[in-house]
């Protein structure tokens, strides 16, 4: 269950040390009440020593003081951890064949369901999926529906994306603004209306000046998104508030903002790097580093349309000089321990759906991790981290296109079994694409 919270914190508990201490204090201001009131005096002991004797009127009230005091000092039951799981998909793109294959002749509208349903089984039992929409979805009045270079694609995408299981999706990229600001504003109108969490672009002053803040299993997290650039293209000068854009000074402002409005795990969406590149650049890491410094947890990057490298880097690590990630990789090897403190990068996320062509375009990962929550702190921790091979069909058997996400497992175990829905193209990439995925990720599990 994913509930959206504002940015203020609610509610007020007590702690067994303050509990103790207004107990004491309860019972010092009783006496003293009680002794200026008078009490039934003192009687003799056994040996002649005096015992103090509590009058009727004292017993009681000293009785609820002793109470209370030893309530707050037997120690509380601490709940057990915790648990709740992330997954993080590449680039959602809509080219125009993709727009084709969605319209339905008969009813005379568009369903892009058919993309999702094989991947949709995995994404569900997440407790929150997050995907980076690299699509305006302004209305056909507005431009029409087309794909690269100016994308516009139909609403029923955010409904179908929602309906897949996806609860967040970052609009900071490089097409937020291919339909200028009025597209940008009717594509959060329009995941609004699908129930779509999102972050990085904004319709007034006043959202852009919120951080997005939601609980997952009763843990506050927030999201941040933030974009190179959007190919030139720029917002009305009274609407220059329209886009996050990546400045590291207000990244670690807004991380520092979201831990002081409560958020307890934040996650910072990225679009960044060099396209088709399959390593980062040293800007990237860069940045990685200071954000995680910063107090950020988890960094989601996109847009270079093919996969880069994950890492679990180490809170001492992510403390050190800039270029961490490369000595952590010399100190430890298998970067897939996760010690006290750890936090997750992953470069980039390839495409998770598009009609780009090339191996390295269609083959994609489902990043998965597991966030526990200490019981008797509540603090987040990573638990487990690692990454679901997918792959991208593009046409069926008879050259139609059929764009659909496949977990590469599963798409294997259908070649295996003999099954006619690939193509002769598809039945020889898909176990390069598996391949190809696991040997982008080598500090990173594969999770099977």
């Amino acid at each position: 269950m994913i509930s959206r919270v504002g940015s203020k914190k609610t509610g007020i508990s007590m702690k067994p040390r303050q509990a103790f201490r207004l107990a004491v204090a309860f019972l010092c201001v009783t006496c003293l009440t009680l002794c200026a009131f008078g009490y039934s005096g003192a009687t003799g002991g056994r040996d002649g020593n005096l015992i103090a004797s509590a009058s009727p009127a004292l017993s009681e009230p000293l009785a609820l003081a002793e109470n209370i005091i030893g309530k707050a000092r037997r120690p509380e039951t601490i709940p057990a951890d915790l648990e709740f799981t992330i997954i993080s998909t590449g680039d959602i793109m809509m080219h125009s064949p993709q727009t084709k294959a969605g319209w339905r002749q008969d009813s005379k509208d568009y369903d892009f369901s058919f993309m999702f349903e094989k991947v949709a089984p995995v994404l569900k039992e997440a407790d929150l999926v997050i995907g980076n929409l690299e699509t305006p979805l302004a209305g056909a009045s507005n431009g029409g529906f087309t794909g690269y270079p100016m994308f516009n694609a139909p609403d029923a995408l955010a409904m179908n994306l929602r309906d897949a299981g996806f609860d967040l999706v970052s609009v900071a990229n490089n097409h937020i603004l291919d339909r200028q600001f009025k597209g940008l504003s009717a594509t959060l109108d329009v995941l609004d209306k699908a129930g779509l969490m999102h972050a990085g672009a904004y319709r007034t002053a006043e959202e852009s000046a919120e951080i997005l803040h939601f609980e997952v299993k009763g843990a506050r997290l927030a999201a941040i998104a933030a974009t190179y650039g959007t190919n030139g293209l720029k917002a009305p000068p009274d609407k220059a508030f329209a886009v996050n854009y990546i400045d590291e000074e207000k990244l670690l402002n807004g991380i520092a903002r979201a831990r002081r409005e409560g958020a307890r795990y934040v996650i910072v969406m990225l679009h960044w790097g060099e396209e088709y590149v399959t390593k980062p650049t040293a800007r990237q890491e860069k940045l990685a580093m200071s954000l995680l410094r910063g107090g950020a947890d988890l960094i989601l990057g996109n847009h270079p349309h093919v996969l880069q490298r994950g890492e679990i880097i180490s809170l001492t690590e992510a403390a050190g000089t800039d270029g961490g990630a490369d000595k952590a990789k010399e100190a430890s090897p298998s970067t897939t321990l996760i010690t006290a403190g750890s936090k997750l990068v992953m470069y980039s996320q390839g495409n998770f759906i598009s009609n780009q062509t090339g191996l390295d375009n269609v083959s994609g990962l489902l990043l998965k991790i597991t966030i526990g929550v200490r019981g008797d702190t509540g603090e987040p921790y990573l638990k487990d981290a690692g990454f679901i091979p997918v792959y991208t069909q593009r046409r069926d058997r008879s050259g139609a296109y059929k764009h659909t996400v496949w977990p590469i497992e599963l798409a294997l175990r259908e070649i295996e079994a003999g099954s006619d829905i690939f193509n002769n193209e598809d039945r020889a990439n898909i176990p390069k694409a598996w391949q190809r995925v696991i040997d982008s990720q080598p500090y990173l599990k594969l999770i099977p």
